[in-house]
């Protein structure tokens, strides 16, 4: 027989598909932010305009001093975002395997509709399949959403790593 004390109910799923989405975009904001900061630093010294030999260089030095330490923490909160990455793709692999055994789960059920004799029992067995087929279908749902998710903000990191790396 089944244990249930380890088996996560549908609620639960979805708040974690949810949680994983919302730490996502929370990272990818904050990624926003520093890749602003470090365009505007950029756009800053671009801009700047020489006074003296002295002043300058420190004036460079330092605006150069910001960009970097902007990069740093871009970098910090890029590995974060890495990390809740493989959260989720540890979620949506394990999402996966659920859905793998409710499918033999299903095949069980069918192989057991197809022995018995009477028809009560094959009909509640076929109740069984269709709540099986339903079950998988949320599975695959809620995987659909994990991999898409990660696939965004994938997409989304690439797109912030070049800006920073473009100078």
């Amino acid at each position: 027989m089944m244990n249930r004390s380890d088996v996560p109910s549908h609620s639960e799923i979805e708040r974690n598909v949810e949680d994983h989405e919302r730490q996502m975009t929370e990272q990818l904001e904050e990624l926003e932010i520093l890749t602003e900061d470090v365009e505007t630093v950029r756009n800053a010294q671009d801009a700047l305009e020489q006074t003296t030999t002295e002043g300058t260089e420190e004036v460079i030095s330092l605006v150069e001093s910001a960009e970097n330490e902007t990069i740093e923490l871009f970098d910090q909160e890029d590995d974060e975002l890495d990390r809740i990455q493989d959260e989720v793709q540890d979620y949506a692999d394990e999402i996966n395997e659920r859905h793998d055994k409710a499918e033999s789960n299903l095949e069980k059920v069918s192989d057991a509709q197809s022995e018995v004799r009477t028809s009560q029992t094959a009909n509640e067995l076929a109740n069984a399949q269709n709540a099986l087929s339903k079950e998988m279908d949320f599975l695959k749902d809620n995987n659909q959403k994990e991999n898409d998710g990660k696939a965004e903000c994938l997409q989304a990191e690439q797109a912030l790593r070049n800006r920073i790396s473009s100078k």
